[in-house]
């Protein structure tokens, strides 16, 4: 039977995080844009950069100074069940994550580069 994705380990700066079940990403490439003509649709090409969405799980050893956005571009690694590694050398936290009393943080990366494994 195939196997597909089910769990993501998330590190961040070396560190893992445990994280909810729905992390989502996107690598970074070319995308379409329509441009309105007259009576027809054209298309440009744009650069979209990658992005990660997770939502941390915060213990006792999670400070919220380990997404601040201040410390520029680190290393955020993603670990799939099915034996596929993404890394992005240079991602960034793009805003402050709120921290809620539900033991939630939901957390966005940006990144430009990425090596599966």
């Amino acid at each position: 039977m195939a196997q597909t994705l089910g769990l993501i380990r998330l590190f961040w700066r070396g560190k893992q995080y445990d994280v909810q079940k729905g992390v989502k990403f996107r690598t970074a490439g070319l995308k379409n844009e329509s441009v309105n003509a007259n009576f027809r649709a054209l298309r440009s090409t744009q650069y979209q950069v990658g992005d990660v969405k997770a939502t941390i799980v915060p213990t006792k050893d999670t400070s919220p100074s380990d997404f601040a956005p201040a410390l520029g571009e680190g290393e955020l690694q993603l670990q799939a069940d099915t034996g596929k590694t993404w890394v992005m050398a240079d991602a960034y936290v793009m805003e402050q994550p709120e921290w809620s009393d539900d033991g939630k943080v939901s957390v966005t990366w940006n990144f430009n580069t990425v090596q599966e494994f």
